[in-house]
């Protein structure tokens, strides 16, 4: 006897199997692999890649082999993964009360510069270290962003840097950077239309040019600012 509902699975078309993917947290959707031939290999294309709490099933966020399962599952995709990536997110701060090693440095690390070579386009990194973590040089060759959002993050941009072309939204909180590295960045993106500022440290002053700015928020107590 034929399983029906199994069978109607296997045969939706491509852009159906697509949808219903783009909906599901990237550890369910790779799940699906088993449905069928057709689903086999339609996760490891996901445009969008957003690893957070959903991706390691734990009773407390104390469980101490959280951090390893989390990244064991990124390392995963990352590695099978064959399509465009248009956007990337890690939200480890999402676990209450977890606070990654700094260990883990060397594995986030990796990941940049896997997705640097991606022609990324949108890039989410929303993790709490023990320490802020240092973005690493690689990142700031990828011409090919249009958003970009960072929180807990120390910027130490090359001296070659001359910012990011495409850049359309950024957002910052509890940053680290000089003001030198700040204004320099931001008169680089002359794409720029929305900026939002949460307690940037080694930023007192807030001078900056960018002609198509439409959505500027502010979160801190600069000295001054000056659009």
């Amino acid at each position: 006897m034929i399983d029906v509902e199994s069978d109607i699975i296997s045969c939706l078309p491509g852009h159906l199997i697509e949808q219903i993917l783009s909906h599901l947290p990237i550890k369910e959707a790779a799940r699906t692999s088993v449905l069928s031939s057709n689903w086999r290999k339609k996760w490891s294309t996901l445009p969008e890649l957003v690893f957070d709490r959903r991706c390691v099933s734990t009773k407390t966020s104390k469980d101490p082999s959280v951090e390893s399962k989390f990244i064991r599952i990124v390392d995963h995709v990352l590695f099978l993964h064959s399509g465009p990536i248009n956007k990337f997110e890690v939200s480890a701060h999402s676990f209450q009360n977890l606070t990654i090693g700094v260990n883990s440095m060397a594995d986030i690390d990796r990941w940049i510069f896997h997705i640097s070579k991606r022609y990324i386009k949108e890039l989410v990194l929303d993790i709490r270290l023990k320490q802020r973590y240092k973005i690493p040089w690689c990142l700031y060759s990828c011409q090919s962003l249009h958003h970009l959002e960072l929180n807990y993050c120390c910027l130490k941009p090359p001296t070659t840097f001359e910012g990011f072309r495409n850049l359309k939204s950024l957002s910052m909180f509890e940053v680290t950077m000089t003001q030198d590295a700040f204004e320099n960045m931001i008169s680089g993106c002359p794409l720029l239309e929305k900026l939002t500022l949460i307690k940037i440290d080694g930023v007192t002053q807030i001078n900056i040019h960018a002609p198509n700015l439409k959505d500027f928020d502010i979160y801190d107590e600069f000295e001054s600012y000056q659009l």
